[in-house]
């Protein structure tokens, strides 16, 4: 009997070790599930939850979360902070952030587009100068342009906002308007949900954030689409670097999730969504 009660114990204490064994694996049926936090920009925000269902997919014990948008900076502050687990950046680190100790990673490039809402016919394209026009108040009937009557409502982002930085470092001009005109707006969803609600309205984002929306138009610039082909030859000048954050010392999870979107899986949820993968090229 004493043997059986050892044997028996014995048993208990191969099992309880195989559980622990097995809890420590990633993505493993069985498991607790571990969440990863992905914080930052807007202009990737719509992308990487398209990536992270798919991820969860195929890492059923995995939970990602990619909340709202708190710009570049906040995810760069959140994720040094400890918040989160990889911060969402549309701009490469300045050079205070690069005293964080974070790893950076160019994933993604998507171009910066102006976008106009469907009620506005006849505008398929959009140069610098007009855009200059446009956004100081220069020009405020959409008729100027070669489209319908009506008042030209312009919807605007922040100084400092990674969108408007890459459209001011091609355009000088657009950089020097001293008053621009419009309704400001602080993250890159309320802005294009703007122009996907409100009639004969301009603005301008991410391709991966303003694709897909049913009453918004995708304008050419300088006569130019925003595809794929253009924007790897250069020939599409307005580009957004989209990046990651994490910590130098991560967890597996961080490391697996950023060892997939190396995935040919990866590269086509980005190429359907507004981007194009930056990994391809390494």
């Amino acid at each position: 009997m004493k043997n059986a009660w050892l044997l028996m114990a014995s048993l208990f204490l191969l099992l309880g070790t195989a559980t622990n064994s097995k809890s420590a694996n990633d993505g493993e049926p069985g498991t607790a599930k571990k969440t990863l936090v992905i914080c930052g920009s807007g202009d990737s925000q719509n992308l990487l939850r398209h990536l992270a269902a798919a991820y969860e997919q195929s890492h059923p014990n995995m939970s990602i979360d990619v909340p709202d948008s708190i710009g570049s900076g906040g995810g760069v502050k959140a994720t040094a902070g400890g918040k989160c687990d990889l911060g969402r950046v549309a701009r490469p680190l300045k050079e205070k952030e690069k005293e964080l100790n974070l790893d950076y990673l160019l994933f993604a490039d998507s171009p910066v587009i102006f976008l106009v809402n469907s009620s506005v016919k006849g505008v398929r394209s959009i140069t610098a100068q007009q855009a200059v026009g446009i956004f100081s108040g220069a020009i405020t009937l959409w008729s100027e342009l070669g489209g319908p009557h009506g008042k030209i409502y312009v919807a605007n982002r922040e100084k400092g906002d990674s969108s408007r930085s890459v459209i001011e470092k091609y355009i000088p001009a657009f950089n020097a308007i001293d008053k621009p005109v419009g309704q400001t707006l602080y993250t890159t969803p309320e802005n294009v949900a703007a122009i996907n609600r409100y009639k004969n309205t301009i603005g301008y984002a991410s391709l991966a954030e303003a694709g897909n929306q049913p009453d918004i138009v995708v304008l050419q610039f300088e006569n130019v689409s925003p595809d794929r082909d253009n924007v790897t030859k250069g020939a599409y000048k307005l580009v957004a670097p989209l990046g990651l954050v994490w910590k130098n010392e991560h967890g597996r999870e961080v490391k697996n999730f950023i060892d997939f979107l190396y995935s040919p899986a990866a590269e086509k949820i980005m190429a359907d969504h507004g981007a194009f993968s930056a990994l391809t090229k390494r």
